[in-house]
């Protein structure tokens, strides 16, 4: 603890904990603000996710404003195969487990490791802001209460 001050480490944040049958009732939806094509022959998907103009210059422009192209407004990123197929699923009507179960059932791969890479994959991916999720009506009941201390 006295290191972590010296060496000003800053302690990670921890999401909200929750047992995995509760994490398969979650239902992930795409961000609306972000456009996405999919390509018609890999068919994998594209995200375009747009940026902050930056603030314009209401000086003359220099030399350095020709020699360096103008910053970029959208970044695209690219998925894999099956993160295309997920992202395509995270229509906010199929939950987790409907998820974890078609690649188990797509790719003949364990529950576990299905549900595991999806644990991974969505942190990723809500970590960039790229999906939020729905929660079940007891878990956002139980959210509530933990954070107040008052039951709902």
């Amino acid at each position: 603890m006295v290191l972590d001050r010296l060496f000003r480490r800053r302690r990670k944040k921890e999401g909200i904990q929750m047992p995995m049958s509760t994490f398969l009732k979650v239902k992930p939806v795409r961000n609306p603000a972000l456009k996405w094509e999919k390509d018609k022959k890999t068919k994998e998907i594209k995200i375009i996710v747009p940026l902050q103009p930056p603030e314009e210059k209401k000086q003359k422009k220099s030399i350095l404003d020709k020699l360096f192209p103008p910053m970029p407004t959208e970044r695209v990123i690219s998925l894999d195969k099956v993160g295309s197929i997920v992202w395509e699923l995270c229509d906010g009507n199929r939950t987790i487990g409907d998820i974890a179960n078609y690649l188990v059932e797509k790719y003949k791969i364990l529950p576990e490791e299905a549900e595991t890479s999806l644990n991974v994959y969505f942190n990723q991916l809500s970590g960039r802001g790229l999906i939020g999720f729905i929660l079940p009506e007891d878990l956002k009941d139980k959210l509530k209460e933990d954070r107040t201390g008052i039951k709902a």
